[in-house]
């Protein structure tokens, strides 16, 4: 089947997937308002019932969501200031049909990212603060670094599911609200600002490296550049 998300652009996509999770909490009763001056960060006031709460909105078209770890992985940035995490994923990253909707504690998530963060540096990987570090959605069972923390879906069941092509059609890409950067998304939050080659190198070195499980230094990256 088509892969739908492929004719998107990257705002369009984060603006689709951003609705998805918007209509899975009101559809679940919550009114929500978005929090001003945060930035890149996605943040938002959900009140249900009387009492309002604090939520960070993640997309991911990898099923992994990431926070960036802050003073050597003490704080978290985003994680650590809300109350609860909403996460709109798809429901395959190579052929993605649905887009499903999860409402997590941001408790279980912090101590998901806390045991990731141990288990990396007891491993001897190299962490950065304000670098996205990616836990896994679905569980990994290799049993490595990279797997600890990882299987939160196995916990709680879907709060929304919707068909992609129903959303494009309920939602147009060419009436999408210009208002928010694509980075809130949280597909790679928090990236940092990346200013020269050998940043961008080390940056997806590392990410390599997180994602196969190994220390940076058994990643080698090649840089080929054509005029």
């Amino acid at each position: 089947m088509n892969n739908l998300l492929n004719d998107l652009s990257d705002s369009a996509r984060w603006r689709l997937m951003v609705d998805a999770a918007k209509a899975g909490m009101m559809a679940k009763g919550y009114a929500l308002e978005r929090v001003p001056g945060r930035g890149m960060s996605n943040v938002w006031n959900v009140t249900k019932d009387g009492e309002t709460r604090i939520a960070s909105i993640r997309t991911t078209r990898d099923r992994y969501i990431a926070f960036p770890p802050l003073e050597g992985g003490a704080k978290w940035k985003t994680l650590d200031d809300v109350e609860l995490v909403v996460v709109a994923t798809v429901d395959s990253k190579d052929a993605p049909e649905r887009v499903e909707v999860y409402l997590f504690p941001a408790d279980d998530v912090r101590q998901r990212f806390n045991a990731h963060y141990a288990a990396r540096l007891k491993e001897g990987q190299s962490i950065k603060d304000n670098f996205g570090m990616w836990v896994g959605l679905d569980r990994d069972d290799r049993g490595i670094a990279a797997s600890v923390g990882t299987g939160i879906l196995e916990k709680y069941e879907p709060i929304a599911n919707y068909a992609i092509a129903d959303l494009l059609a309920e939602h147009p890409p060419a009436q999408a609200n210009d208002e928010e950067p694509v980075q809130a998304a949280g597909e790679i939050p928090a990236t940092p600002t990346l200013a020269t080659i050998a940043e961008v190198m080390a940056w997806a070195r590392n990410r390599v490296a997180e994602i196969a499980g190994v220390q940076a230094e058994a990643v080698k990256l090649d840089l080929k550049l054509e005029y």
